[in-house]
């Protein structure tokens, strides 16, 4: 009977941690860090590949080494926890332009931004408290509160059907810490 029990409350945890990993689409945050998608097990040294189910539709995706994928990886570290992408999503962090480009969802989600997207202007308008930022696809401008600030070597994009971000002056606008780890290739935010 014990046996039984344990094993409804184990499928139930498991039930509602498979939802609440479906809930968050394409990445989520924790203390642990994110381990590249990679492989070092082909016979000729060439890079692998991996077949996913993502929204019901196979895709195969091809893999780099792990020396590689390590070497190229961003990582974004937001109060102590990791940013982790679901492979095949492409929804990884990257650096464009010398400037580190992130998710506009989990930016908002770690920032704590209220988002609303116009498709037909290609406007992300940004709230968060008395701030309100403006942007558009491929502008090189932002407005906050009104006011036009220029963008620093990147803009916002699509890329693989995700809408990304270049972080940096998103963070100093509201007064958020912002590192760099060049060794690590690691961005860090402190927003306490």
């Amino acid at each position: 009977m014990k046996i039984t029990k344990s094993i409804a409350i184990c499928m139930l945890f498991a039930l509602l941690l498979s939802t609440a990993a479906h809930a968050a689409e394409v990445f989520f945050w924790s203390e642990a860090e994110p381990r590249p998608s990679c492989t070092n097990n082909t016979r000729d040294g060439s890079t692998g590949n991996i077949g996913l189910i993502i929204d019901g539709e196979k895709k195969e995706l091809d893999l780099p080494t792990c020396t590689e994928a390590i070497n190229n990886r961003v990582l974004v570290l937001v109060d102590g926890n990791y940013l982790h992408t679901v492979a095949g999503t492409g929804a990884e962090p990257f650096i464009e332009n010398g400037r580190t480009m992130i998710p506009l969802r989990a930016l908002a989600d770690a920032f704590d931004f209220e988002v609303e997207w116009k498709q037909s202007e290609a406007k992300i308008t940004l709230k968060k408290e008395d701030t309100v930022i403006i942007m558009h696809i491929g502008q090189p401008e932002m407005f906050v509160n009104g006011k036009a600030v220029k963008l620093e070597n990147a803009v916002p994009m699509i890329k693989n059907n995700v809408t990304f971000l270049p972080v940096r002056q998103l963070a100093e606008i509201l007064s958020i810490n912002v590192k760099w780890d060049h060794k690590t290739r690691t961005a860090v935010f402190a927003l306490k």
